[in-house]
């Protein structure tokens, strides 16, 4: 097993990540088992500061994945400004863009309608889901379904998952 000091954190790129995805599902589910036995605070420390480490050597702006893939929670103000800024009303855009899954309502659309060559058009106004993603900061977050549902889509999460495993020496298979 190679271990890896605080400094020595190896990032995978999307393109290294998405081929590994499938040989690493039966992995994450005996990760998340092995989790069990880890206090929530230890795991929290552990993902914030490899986040830390991890998130500024990822491009988003290069990537989108989450713009791509996912369809972000909404609020009802929330939905009256994203109406606006495509000057229209918040009723027709509602209709139009926003469906409700017995929890709550998001932005169906994907890839994001706000979304131009990884770029997004609404960053300063995009909704409250879009900007704490990857969602990595709160807390008991391996009981997140988040964050074992982005591991697949955002590379920030799979490095920081990775990392987690290097640091808590899981070792499935072996």
């Amino acid at each position: 097993m190679k271990h890896f000091n605080e400094m020595d954190v190896l990032v995978k790129t999307p393109s290294e990540m998405f081929p590994l995805l499938k040989q690493k599902s039966v992995e994450n589910i005996f990760f998340k088992k092995y989790l069990r036995a880890v206090s929530s605070k230890t795991v929290d420390e552990l993902v914030h500061n490899l986040n830390k480490k991890i998130e500024p050597q990822i491009n988003c702006l290069k990537c989108a994945n989450c713009c791509k893939k996912l369809e972000p929670g909404l609020e009802n103000a929330e939905i009256e400004q994203l109406a606006s800024s495509l000057n229209q009303d918040a009723v027709l855009f509602k209709r139009q863009h926003v469906a409700f899954d017995g929890n709550e309502l998001f932005l169906k659309a994907k890839p994001c309608l706000f979304l131009t060559n990884c770029t997004c058009t609404i960053y300063e106004k995009r909704p409250m889901a879009c900007a704490g993603f990857p969602h990595l900061n709160t807390a008991d977050i391996k009981y997140r379904r988040s964050f074992w549902e982005n591991y697949a889509v955002c590379p920030i999460v799979f490095n920081v998952m990775e990392a987690l495993k290097n640091k808590l020496n899981f070792n499935h298979g072996a």
